[in-house]
Formats: structure tokens, sequence, C-alpha cells
């Protein structure tokens, strides 16, 4: 009653293997040391770009490819479903995980973003591994310049505003809208504290000069009882601090980033019309200190 499900490897118990059967296969496929990598590895850490968590399991004819790293020194052809790629760079901090062989987060990333052709997906993908603290921005950026330069050129461009302090595929949007904007004193996911220290909000986008926040609310994160009810409260605190907002749509800054512009453009007119509000950046707690000769980690 046994399976087949690649050379040398079978199910005993038979039928169809399941994804995390599929996974086991091609590391024992691959022979030792293997690492499964790209998107079949960030599944298994959790990561939600591209609807990785809502893929059901897959098609029993169909199955979805497995990416799996072997050291360059070892012949393994890609077979069936198994994407096998040699590389001199085998990662020695390998993850274990459910019995599965996982290459780091970082490098999972990188490999990934090397073979996605949308820049939709790695801007989701970079901007979530490094908003839910999986990955750090430096450690992107020694596997963008440690990694292979084919097929790096998304990544490259999406990492751009995440070290910026973009979080979100939005706020990516955002930074660029800025940028090419040549928007001056611009802190991005600044903490923001009032005269008094008191805090006030962290703002998606802060014009210091001004005194005018640019927040970002998507559906996602800003629906429900919980969602509705944090904006009300940070929309009170940004009033009594005498702060003018200008709340966004990602969608808006997607398809209308004119528009949007000439929103921000208004706003900014608007906030210089009056006077600064006394609120001011708590550069220990911002990951963007502005945009002159910031850095990460600075």
């Amino acid at each position: 009653m046994w399976s087949r499900v690649l050379p040398g490897v079978h199910l005993v118990d038979g039928g169809h293997p399941s994804r995390r059967q599929r996974e086991l296969a091609a590391l024992l496929y691959a022979g030792l040391p293997a690492a499964l990598t790209g998107t079949t590895a960030l599944r298994r850490y959790g990561v939600r770009a591209m609807r990785l968590q809502e893929v059901g399991d897959d098609e029993p004819e169909r199955p979805e490819p497995v990416h799996v790293l072997v050291p360059h020194e070892r012949r393994r052809l890609s077979t069936g479903y198994v994407r096998a790629e040699r590389t001199r760079r085998f990662p020695e901090d390998v993850v274990r995980r459910g019995g599965l062989v996982l290459a780091p987060p970082a490098r999972a990333v990188g490999d990934a973003a090397r073979r996605l052709r949308r820049e939709a997906d790695v801007v989701a993908l970079v901007s979530e591994v490094v908003q839910r603290g999986m990955v750090e921005v430096g450690d992107l950026e020694r596997e963008l310049a440690d990694g292979s330069r084919r097929g790096s050129a998304l990544m490259r461009l999406a990492l751009a505003p995440v070290v910026r302090g973009a979080r979100s595929a939005p706020e990516s949007d955002l930074v660029r809208l800025l940028d090419d904007a040549a928007m001056p004193h611009v802190h991005y996911n600044a903490a923001l504290l009032d005269a008094a220290g008191h805090f006030v909000a962290v703002c998606d986008a802060w014009l210091d000069d001004v005194g005018l926040a640019i927040e970002v609310d998507s559906v996602e994160h800003h629906a429900g009882p919980e969602g509705f009810a944090r904006t009300v409260r940070r929309n009170g605190r940004y009033a009594a601090a005498g702060v003018l907002v200008l709340a966004l749509l990602p969608t808006d800054l997607r398809d209308r980033p004119r528009r949007v512009l000439a929103d921000v453009l208004s706003a900014r007119a608007a906030a210089a019309d009056r006077p600064r509000p006394a609120v001011y950046v708590d550069r220990l707690a911002s990951p963007s200190a502005g945009r002159e000769g910031w850095r990460w980690g600075a």
C-alpha cells in the first residue's frame, strides 16, 4: 500500500500526502543538510502576506511547489513538486520546527522575494515580517547584499520605504508619494508627545515643521468595535493636543495618488496657517527620526 511520493521516498500509509508530508518528503529527497525556504518556510513561520495562511491544502494532482535549499556541491534536481535550489550560502542557523528544517526568516524572505513577480506581494511580505518583529531591517539588508542579485530588484524597491520607517504596504505607498514630492521634515511611524511629555499617538507620517499628522486608516485595522474605539481615542488625543489630522485610505494611495498628494498639500497649507501645536517626536521611541541623515538603529 505504499505510495511513491518522490524518487526514493514513499508514503507508508498510501493515499495522497498532506502538505506537511510533502515538505518532509522534500527534505528526505534532498538529503542532509537541507532546509525549506521561500514561501514554503514563510507559511510555517505564520506569515500572512500573499494570503499564505488562507490557501487550503493543494489538489492532490497539482500540489503546490515546495522550495528546498541544498548545498551547492550536492547534485539534486528539481522533480515533481520539489524546487531544489543549490546554494553556496547554505544557512548554518537553520530553524527546526515540528520536525521540519527551515531556513532562517530573513533568508526565507529573500528567497521568496527573488521568485515573486508582483511588487505588491514583495512589499506586503517585507512590511509584515518587519512590522511583526519577525525580522530586523538590518538582517534583510544583509540578505539583499549577500544574496544573488538576480531577481532582487523588487526586494530592493520594497525595502527602501521600510528602512525609512514604513510598516505596511500602504505606508510604503505613502513614503514613495511624499519622497517623490520632496516633502520636507517628514517622520514615519513617529511616537508623538505633548508639551507635558504625555503620549499622543504613533503617527504614520508626521510633518514636523507644520505639525500635521497623516494617518492611513485601513478597514482591516480600524473596523470592528476594538479598531473603531482605538481610532476614536487616537483622534481624541490629537484634538486635545491641537493637531490637525489627515486620514487617508489605502485604496486612494494605490489608485488615486495625485488626488492624495493634492489633499496632503492642502492640509499642509492649512496646518501652516495655524500656530504649530506643542507636539514633538519622541526620538527614542520612533523608528524614524527624520529624513536627513537617519539610519536604522540611530
